[in-house]
């Protein structure tokens, strides 16, 4: 270790609880901080970056942000002899059991200097140093946090926060918030906003957790509120607790309710994790199964092309969508070889909020083959591959999306629009589209109008990268039609296509030639076709106005799809056209209506 003119002058910020740190994984790449190098935080802008070959994110961000300070953190499992690795079940926010990550991991951390060769180590506890880096050793991961307010309840205020009769219990100071007053509890402490008292907190249904000394000090003296120590923040936020409402509650006036046991928040730093992080937790811990519907293994694959999608709590529709875009040849290629190519050139200063490099870097990560060794046991025995979370890239592409940005259930037809949408966007940025990969979806759809009448046509162009096609609704034999469980025969592709290109009646159309309510047909085809075509087949009807899925097998031949007997004509010699002064297909009581 030694000492660098860039440690000893360093002003390195602090980063607040809004701050985003990303200690977990590289922000370009899925290398993260259980492998051999582990990851590096920038003590500058908290950036994260793998510090090893073949990529190097964390040299290059410093040559090129010249932030030279990094934490290199590594997490190594304990063995089975130090650590109960129990996998449990998922839980509800009242079976939350707080289990710290030093029961089950060990922590080795050093800093590091970019701007000195080859990064050498820096000694460590400089006083203008260490309280970024015990910061950043105790802040949420950015992506968590993200996902912390997804998926967290809304938490609200309640009148017994107000008007509190606040007298420090005799004895109390403020050595005395680390342990449990009644038991030699040192986590999970909760102090009464009324008196001071520190308790610890409820005992787990498996008997772990604490002894119940924060709830049974409520049941005593009345005293109704309580925050948790450890998750104080300088914002001025904490966990709050209710007990006469049995609920978590936000306390508005805790800068001013914790003064008088003089405790000053600003000078506070969260040292433990939050209701809502342990609830994240335990809903990630939830063990997927690795089986079919008929209950076989799913047999373990590995390689490029191979590594799958681990699920972020209801995130199937993300996956779904992007292992299928991303094998279409004109996604992978334009995104996976040329990634550094991107991240040379990337104006943006935190690589996880750009759309670009989140793209590139799962395109890496599914395609490298880097991420999708199987994992062995003990044992030696082959398991599953370990796959890649794609967290950053759904912050980014889902930033501000009132519905994707949630934690919540999502229809993934409506998220590759959104995708196609945002990928069109940030490519026009770039050399004006012209590698955009969504081109490979866009077609044109032909609209022909006919009146019944004077036979007069209109024909109308409209770009699309999608079809909604219906469905046909037949039962197979012997299935009743209001049973619960209704049996449906599959249907062919071919079959949707023509129910969707097929002609379709209307009636009270204001033809603006004949000047009266007539009847017309109209029908929609393929004016030009994709490369690649995107279809939603809609499988679902109103039921007593709700909502029921269908489940009706779709067929889609092997190979190629000819799209040519759904193929547009055209105007054709001798069709007159009908004037475009007018709206084409308005039934005359809605032109009524406008007049």
């Amino acid at each position: 270790m030694s000492l660098c003119e860039h440690a000893l002058n360093a002003r390195l910020p602090l980063p607040s609880s809004t701050t985003p740190v990303y200690k977990e994984e590289c922000t370009q790449c899925f290398d993260d901080q259980d492998m051999a190098e582990g990851v590096d935080v920038c003590l500058t802008c908290f950036n994260g970056g793998c510090p090893g070959s073949p990529y190097n994110h964390a040299h290059q961000h410093s040559m090129k942000s010249g932030h030279h300070l990094a934490l290199n953190i590594r997490r190594v499992a304990k063995s089975a002899s130090e650590a109960d690795e129990r996998r449990p079940a998922k839980l509800t926010k009242l079976e939350i059991k707080e289990e710290t990550d030093g029961d089950k991991y060990e922590y080795m951390t050093f800093v590091r200097c970019w701007g000195c060769a080859g990064g050498a180590k820096v000694e460590s506890g400089l006083e203008n140093i260490e309280p970024t880096v015990q910061a950043v050793i105790h802040a949420v991961e950015a992506s968590k946090g993200q996902e912390i307010k997804a998926w967290a309840e809304e938490v609200t205020a309640c009148e017994h926060f107000d008007s509190l009769e606040q007298k420090p219990v005799e004895g109390f100071g403020l050595d005395k918030l680390h342990q449990c007053s009644s038991c030699d509890k040192q986590e999970n402490l909760w102090m009464c906003l009324s008196c001071g008292h520190v308790g610890c907190g409820r005992r787990q249904y498996d008997g772990s957790g604490g002894n119940n000394h924060a709830v049974e000090h409520f049941h005593s003296t009345g005293h109704k509120v309580s925050i948790k120590l450890g998750t104080i923040t300088p914002e001025g936020t904490a966990d709050a607790y209710c007990y006469v409402c049995d609920d978590n509650r936000m306390d508005p006036q805790l800068s001013t309710h914790l003064q008088a046991f003089h405790i000053n928040v600003a000078a506070q730093q969260k040292t433990e994790k939050s209701i809502a992080e342990l609830q994240l937790e335990q809903n990630l811990r939830f063990d997927f199964s690795m089986t079919t519907a008929d209950g076989t293994d799913l047999v373990p694959v590995a390689g490029p092309g191979l590594t799958g999608l681990r699920n972020l709590g209801n995130s199937c529709y993300l996956a779904s969508v992007m292992q299928c875009v991303f094998s279409i040849d004109r996604f992978r290629d334009r995104y996976f070889p040329t990634a550094s190519d991107h991240f040379a050139t990337c104006t943006q200063q935190r690589p996880a909020q750009c759309v670009l490099c989140q793209l590139h870097k799962l395109a890496n990560g599914l395609w490298s083959g880097r991420y999708a060794e199987l994992e062995r046991d003990a044992d030696g025995n082959v398991g599953h591959q370990r796959g890649i979370s794609p967290t950053h890239f759904k912050t980014a592409i889902a930033k501000d999306h009132y519905e994707f940005s949630t934690m919540r259930q999502q229809d993934a037809f409506e998220f590759l629009q959104h995708l196609t949408k945002q990928v069109d966007i940030v490519e026009r940025a770039v050399a004006g589209g012209a590698q955009n990969p969504t081109k490979v979806l866009d077609f044109t759809m032909e609209e022909r109008l006919q009146c019944s009448e004077c036979k007069k046509v209109r024909y109308k162009m409209q770009p699309a990268n999608s079809v909604s096609m219906p469905v046909i609704k037949r039962l197979i034999d012997g299935a009743q039609e209001d049973s619960v469980q209704q049996a449906f025969a599959p249907v062919g592709l071919a079959e949707c296509l023509e129910l969707m290109t097929g002609e379709e009646t209307i009636e009270g159309y204001s033809c603006p030639c004949c000047q009266h309510p007539t009847v017309a047909t109209k029908s929609t085809r393929f004016a030009t076709f994709p490369k690649v075509l995107a279809v939603q087949v809609r499988r679902f009807e109103l039921v007593n106005w709700v909502p029921q899925k269908l489940a009706i097998p779709v067929q889609v031949p092997q190979g190629n799809v000819d799209l040519g007997p759904y193929h547009g004509s055209g105007a054709q010699p001798g069709e007159e056209l009908l004037p475009e002064d007018e709206p084409a297909d308005a039934p005359a009581s809605e032109q009524q209506e406008q007049q």
